[in-house]
């Protein structure tokens, strides 16, 4: 299966003002791996920052993982306290529309927080503040941060790397009305991505189980982004109960 190969002599350089060895080693360090992505909902439990900093310092303490993805700038301050790994931050600001990361404002908050990569919508979708998702990119470049463009269709992967994006992730396929909808990570959208682009692509969105992370990577994905599969104990315990025979 061909996978996306950004490292080698022919790899579009990043735009970034990150020294190109340290993109280079941030990249590497991911290729092939494990990311955790650390967030809770709303009224869960779980929504606030101390407690995602602990569950991602579990997350650490027990496995080989190459970077922790966290939500919010007070998590991601939290967060960074405890673990030493990069950090892939993003601002979920909203519920419809654009909302993760939605502005320059936002991504200019998440680089200064502590994220070394600073993850974005990059859907064709109008943005809250009325500008291009270029200004979004350049902001985070500026600062000396990568970019994750979270898109849901190849073309809006394929147009974000365009723009200097230096990572593309599945995040959003399924969530927007004109993509892909299914139950399971979009392995077709990881191959057609890691064709078409000279950035890497991470696999993102819907990963259950081990099995779907390894087949994720051998469909082209540069490395696996798992999140409520292990972070969130809510989802999991609702899931072996429904898988449960009815009570007598």
């Amino acid at each position: 299966m061909t996978r996306s190969a950004p490292l080698d002599g022919d790899a579009r350089p990043s735009r970034t003002t990150m020294p190109a060895e340290r993109v280079r080693e941030l990249l590497g360090a991911l290729r092939g791996r494990l990311i955790v992505s650390c967030q809770a909902a709303p009224g869960d439990p779980l929504r606030a920052p101390e407690h995602m900093a602990a569950v991602a310092a579990s997350v650490v303490a027990g496995a080989p993982v190459a970077a922790i993805r966290v939500q919010g700038v007070a998590d991601i301050r939290a967060v960074r306290r405890v673990v030493a790994l990069p950090l892939i931050g993003l601002w979920k600001d909203g519920g419809e529309g654009v909302y993760i990361t939605p502005t320059a404002a936002h991504a200019r908050a998440v680089a200064e927080a502590g994220a070394e990569i600073v993850a974005v919508d990059a859907t064709g979708r109008p943005r809250p503040d009325g500008r291009p998702l270029r200004d979004t990119v350049e902001s985070v470049h500026t600062l000396g941060r990568l970019v994750m463009a979270d898109v849901s269709t190849a073309d809006e992967g394929v147009a974000a790397a365009e723009l200097g994006a230096d990572l593309i992730s599945t995040t959003l396929s399924g969530y927007t009305p004109y993509s892909r909808q299914q139950s399971g990570p979009d392995l077709a959208l990881i191959t057609e991505l890691a064709d078409r682009v000279d950035v890497p692509v991470l696999a993102e969105g819907r990963v259950h189980t081990p099995e779907e992370a390894r087949t994720a990577i051998e469909s082209g994905a540069w490395a696996v982004v798992v999140g409520g599969a292990i972070t969130a104990p809510a989802a999991i315990a609702a899931r072996f109960a429904a898988a449960l025979p009815p009570g007598r």
